[in-house]
């Protein structure tokens, strides 16, 4: 069985009336680990079935609230929650309200995956890591966490996942740029020169 990812997302809107809350569980940007989850690649009908919404991930405690709307947008996966009326959800509720509470964590299991040469924010072209479809959303919690928009995938225990050892391929790096001394230079120069015939030395 494929091993369990966590991504971070975060609140986009809050309504007070009707203790509903959107978020952006993830997006389809790229992130700084050099991975993109594609919106439209999500499973969902396991997750139908049940649409709990956790507090960290806790899976011994209540749920505080439930997903009553999910969207596949080109933006990423949105979801609306609503949140339940015990004393627990209601304080989470209102430090999501508040602003102390804004991030999101969802885990799933990744699907079909492939390495695509992509360029990067900065016009870099880089090695990528696109989970294209058949991720299986497993369950979405409320966290104490700061927001991350950019959606770092990361093992279900929170610790770093190596996407390059986890999905052998191609490297998720940027490879660096060639470094050449100016004896090289030479060196490559005089191999032109001596194939075309000159055979002299610059």
């Amino acid at each position: 069985m494929a091993e369990r990812l966590q991504v971070h997302g975060y609140v986009r809107e809050i309504d007070p009336e009707t203790r509903r809350v959107t978020a952006v569980v993830t997006t389809g940007r790229l992130a700084r680990d050099g991975a993109i989850i594609e919106p439209d690649g999500w499973r969902l009908d396991n997750y139908a079935r049940n649409p709990v919404v956790l507090w960290a991930h806790d899976t011994s405690s209540l749920p505080i609230a439930r997903t009553v709307e999910t969207r596949q947008t080109p933006d990423g996966l949105i979801q609306v929650h609503e949140f339940a009326d015990t004393e627990f959800a209601s304080r989470v509720f209102s430090l999501v309200e508040r602003g102390f509470v804004n991030a999101t964590s969802a885990r799933w299991i990744p699907g079909r995956t492939e390495w695509r040469e992509m360029a990067d924010e900065e016009g870099r072209r880089r090695k990528v890591l696109v989970f294209t479809e058949g991720h299986e959303l497993l369950e979405v919690s409320y966290v104490p966490i700061p927001a991350d928009p950019g959606a770092v995938v990361v093992r279900a225990d929170g610790s770093p996942a190596d996407l390059a050892a986890m999905f052998p391929g191609e490297p998720c790096a940027p490879e660096p740029a060639a470094e050449y001394s100016v004896e090289r230079l030479r060196s490559i120069a005089d191999a032109i020169r001596k194939l075309s015939g000159r055979g002299a030395h610059v």
